[in-house]
């Protein structure tokens, strides 16, 4: 049975790979050009742009967003026991990363095709996720094994989805932030494992 610290790390792996695995096979099926600065990333996911590869899409993301689910439940393993700020700080990680899953998979469920539908859950899943990462940073700065760099990139998402709210048709911001939602998921992953018989807390002001 996976503990918190594997489970973490397992999850963080398959959600990267598999969301990359996936979104490769839908872009070999897609039949129009597509890039970073003409489309956005769920374009591929449309069944009437890209009928032979949507499929493939939307299983990855399905996937990714279980796999997220996974991953912040393991962030217990980051739990300090007498430090009540900071455990607040990881729940509430916890149950927003949970929600932005929970629209991640919605997402792919109602697919670009269905643009009202899809456009409400893919900006929830990313105003979720993101927030969820900003308490998990808040949790994580506890630990004298987590650089500061790491903190900043799970912070940085946030910015970014709220300048798409004035950026709408700036395709690549919706690019920049999943690199960065994958890269902080991957890296704290392979952290939780890393460092598992690492975690010191340190001394840090509220």
């Amino acid at each position: 049975m996976l503990n918190a610290k594997s489970l973490s790390f397992y999850a963080g792996i398959i959600a990267v790979v598999g969301y990359l695995f996936f979104a490769l096979l839908a872009y070999s099926q897609y039949p129009l050009p597509f890039s970073p600065m003409t489309n956005w990333l769920s374009t591929l996911g449309d069944y009437t742009l890209n009928p032979n590869g949507a499929i493939f899409y939307n299983l990855g993301i399905i996937l990714t967003g279980l796999m997220l689910l996974l991953f912040f439940v393991g962030l217990s393993a980051w739990k300090i026991e007498n430090n009540r700020v900071q455990v607040v700080m990881l729940r509430l990680a916890q149950i927003f990363g949970g929600l932005g899953a929970l629209c991640t998979m919605m997402s792919a469920i109602f697919p670009m095709n269905n643009f009202k539908i899809h456009a409400f859950w893919s900006t929830s899943l990313y105003i979720m996720l993101s927030t969820g990462f900003i308490f998990s940073a808040a949790a994580l700065r506890y630990h004298k094994s987590v650089p500061a760099w790491l903190l900043i990139l799970g912070i940085l998402p946030a910015p970014l989805v709220i300048l798409t709210k004035y950026f709408v048709t700036v395709y690549v911001l919706e690019w920049v932030i999943v690199l960065l939602l994958l890269a902080y998921v991957f890296l704290v992953g392979g952290l939780t494992r890393r460092f598992q018989t690492e975690m010191v807390p340190k001394e840090v002001g509220i």
